[in-house]
């Protein structure tokens, strides 16, 4: 999705580092740094670096505030699925069994559990995570798919 400046009404302070540009999102400001740059008058394709840390969140969070109109803002369990779905899919790949997957993400608790349902949950998260890598971070920003945990 292209990002128009123009239409956001952005305020630009240019520096010695690049260019940062505020604007209205939905309410709040958001700002983008511009690294060694400048945002062009015309609509451009952004790209972002996100850093997996105690950001990502907020910095997921931003995005959506940008890219989504309101009605359609990530409803917080749904980033925390990705993030547990992303952290069962990693623990797979390292060779985690799923009870200890479960344990990971899920806590401890009985294994299968009632009909299976925590070895079960455990296979979706993987699935979903493995589904959430191989899309990109542009699968990570769109809606969660249908009939996923």
């Amino acid at each position: 999705m292209l990002f128009d400046a123009r239409a956001r009404s952005a305020r630009r302070i240019a520096d010695a580092e690049g260019e940062h540009i505020a604007f209205d999102c939905e309410g709040d400001v958001a700002r983008i740094d511009l690294v060694a740059g400048h945002l062009p008058t015309r609509p451009v394709l952004l790209g972002f670096e996100i850093v997996a840390d105690a950001r990502l969140g907020r910095q997921l969070a931003a995005l959506h505030r940008i890219y989504l109109p309101a009605r359609a803002y990530p409803q917080p369990q749904r980033l925390r699925r990705q993030h547990l779905a992303l952290l069962a899919a990693d623990a797979r790949a390292s060779g985690a069994s799923l009870r200890e997957i479960a344990d990971l993400v899920l806590g401890p608790g009985d294994w299968p559990g009632a009909g299976e349902h925590r070895k079960s949950l455990a296979r979706r998260l993987v699935a979903a995570g493995s589904a959430l890598c191989a899309g990109g971070p542009a699968v990570i920003l769109q809606s969660w798919p249908e009939g996923s945990p």
